[in-house]
């Protein structure tokens, strides 16, 4: 990079990716999706003289977060990122995968949200993982895991 009176040119700012300035800003980008993901389900738009093209990104990845219990009943926390969606967890015994989803819940930006899964047993260890999806894809958080 080119510095002038050691400052950084603002061309050469403007050619870093968004990954490499964050990671000179000393942020953390795990966990967020790629906005490089082709949508193969989108059209093209364009056609008839109006519209444009139909880009767009999966939602960033939402943030797991803590559970309760409160008289037998779990509940699973967790919140959106940057972005709105369709918002539930996948849950199931640790080390078999996430074979059971909690219910949907719609979500804004930065909105937290809960979700109750049915069927388990006290004594068992359980992973679960916030999920929201977009109209362009799917993002996961980051696996907890909870028992009682």
């Amino acid at each position: 990079m080119e510095k002038k009176n050691d400052r950084t040119s603002r061309r050469d700012v403007l050619k870093l990716s968004g990954t490499t300035l964050a990671a000179m800003s000393g942020l953390s980008v795990m966990g967020s999706a790629s906005a490089d993901m082709p949508c193969s389900g989108c059209d093209d738009g364009g056609g008839g003289g109006g519209g444009g093209g139909s880009t767009g990104s999966p939602p960033a990845a939402p943030r797991t977060g803590h559970y309760t219990v409160t008289n037998g009943e779990v509940e699973l926390g967790g919140w959106s990122n940057g972005d709105g969606g369709n918002a539930w967890f996948e849950w199931g015994e640790q080390g078999v995968g996430f074979p059971h989803d909690t219910e949907l819940r719609q979500v804004g930006s930065y909105e937290t949200f809960t979700g109750n899964p049915v069927g388990e047993e006290s004594g068992v260890t359980y992973e679960y993982r916030a999920v929201l999806t977009n109209a362009y894809g799917k993002s996961e958080g980051f696996p907890r895991t909870f028992s009682f």
